[in-house]
């Protein structure tokens, strides 16, 4: 048995004494930064699936550097592929000089992915390789929009964050440039759907309704629209994950309308949701994938996009840059595809699956606040609401559930002004850890529930308050 509590414990206030000193510096020199009511420590080290700050506590980690190390912190074999290759290559510009692990991990890349990708184009970050996503969907086709979805996040660039909506309409206040090439719809959601009031469930047809009987009759013409640019899980939005019957009919559009299907993978890639690739849940065959974040395997920064032959053949489209695919990192991102498939980690994460609905859903109907737990594979989020009837959003009672967890050693994904709580497990952790963190949490959802904090009037409410 997996002694968790044994290994994780909180045994000063939070932030401890040295975390609050540390994080007084940060005030005085960094940009503004994020609320460190949400992350009140300092990271002194991480080992396996555990996080210790710089006062001795210990955390479960469920943030896994916010999906870039799937596998907790880099395996030995991950660490060794991008120490030999650092030592024999130094850092390289890939886009003029190839090395062995960059030509390996190409062919490895394709070998696991989607029937129908057979071409790769490096990079650096998921910011980048959408916008060289949207570039290619334009190239292929000649046409000049995107359809892209709400709640959806693509990155900080100053074009496509405001062109392809975010998480959170703050992320791009000040600088949004509201340029044409860009159209949305709803992403689909079973729980809440806009012109419904109160809980679903919802068939998550009717945002397909929606985009075919008004967005398409008097926005844009279908024949306008290069690709449809869209999560196969949305990430930062809630993890909701779409229907069969919502991917059955999305594909039949494209097929009508020769759009072009932009699977945004950046945070679903390498097995975070059950499979090596979203995708694979849903048999889907898109024309590219991006990738990011999982993709390092805890190795060095790198992305990809996959692309058909038809896409990215004889394209002339400029793509990747300097630091895309250095020798070192895509020695790391390879070894940590062997170490997916031969540690069984995606049927690990799919165990994950089973467990937080079982456990964290037998919150639903036990609490009130606790509106609707949704899983794909290691890609789990609780969702909070004031009240069963009304279903309205409830980010003071999501921050204090997150608080009351990390007073009792479980670490998660929280931000002001959401109310889905996020766990994000490493995908090879321990089901016996990750059954306790979840029991933590439910611990925690009990004891908020008692007393429930005072909610926001309105969710554009951006400042939260301080504790």
């Amino acid at each position: 048995m997996y002694e968790a509590a044994a290994l994780a414990s909180v045994t000063t206030s939070l932030p401890g004494p040295r975390s609050r000193e540390l994080l007084s510096r940060v005030e005085r020199v960094f940009k503004r930064h994020g609320d460190d009511v949400e992350v009140p420590f300092v990271e002194a080290s991480k080992d396996s699936w555990f996080i210790e700050d710089v006062d001795g506590n210990r955390f479960v980690d469920h943030c896994t550097a916010w999906g870039s190390t799937p596998l907790g912190v880099t395996p030995e074999r991950v660490l060794a592929a991008v120490r030999d290759a650092h030592d024999r290559y130094g850092m390289e510009i890939s886009a003029y000089v190839k090395t062995e692990p960059v030509v390996a991990l190409a062919e490895r890349l394709v070998s696991v992915s989607p029937a129908g990708l057979t071409r790769v184009s490096m990079d650096v970050s998921g910011t980048l390789v959408v916008e060289g996503g949207v570039k290619l969907a334009r190239e292929a086709t000649g046409r000049p929009m995107i359809l892209a979805f709400l709640g959806q996040y693509h990155g900080e660039s100053s074009y496509l964050t405001a062109g392809a909506s975010t998480d959170l309409a703050e992320v791009t206040a000040g600088h949004a440039q509201y340029v044409p090439g860009l159209v949305f719809a709803p992403y689909p959601n079973t729980f809440r759907a806009p012109f419904h009031r109160g809980p679903g469930p919802f068939d998550d047809g009717i945002y397909l309704d929606y985009l075919e009987e008004w967005v398409l009759v008097h926005q844009v013409e279908p024949k306008e629209i290069a690709g449809v640019l869209i999560e196969p899980v949305l990430g930062e939005g809630g993890i909701l994950v779409p229907s069969a019957a919502f991917w059955e009919r999305l594909v039949e559009l494209c097929g009508r309308w020769g759009w072009k299907l932009i699977l945004d993978e950046v945070q679903t890639c390498m097995g975070r949701c059950g499979t090596m690739f979203a995708a694979d849940r849903f048999a889907l065959e898109p024309d590219l994938i991006l990738l990011g974040k999982g993709f390092a395997g805890g190795g060095q920064p790198i992305a990809a996009i996959l692309g058909t032959e038809e896409m990215m053949a004889h394209s002339s489209v400029g793509l990747g840059g300097t630091f895309a695919w250095t020798p070192a990192a895509a020695a790391g991102a390879l070894a940590s595809i062997d170490e997916i498939e031969a540690t069984g980690a995606l049927a690990n994460a799919m165990e994950i699956e089973r467990v937080a609905l079982e456990v964290l859903g037998s919150a639903v109907g036990r609490f009130e606040q606790v509106g609707q737990v949704r899983a794909a594979g290691a890609y789990i989020g609780v969702e909070f609401v004031t009240d069963e009837r009304t279903i309205r959003p409830a980010p003071g009672f999501h921050r204090a559930v997150h608080l009351a967890a990390l007073r009792r050693g479980v670490f998660g994904i929280t931000q002001w002004g959401k109310w889905v709580y996020r766990l994000q497990p490493a995908i090879n952790m321990p089901i016996e850890l990750f059954r306790w963190s979840c029991e933590q949490v439910v611990d925690a959802i009990s004891e908020v529930a008692k007393d429930p904090p005072e909610e926001p009037v309105s969710l554009l409410e951006r400042d939260g308050p301080r504790i």
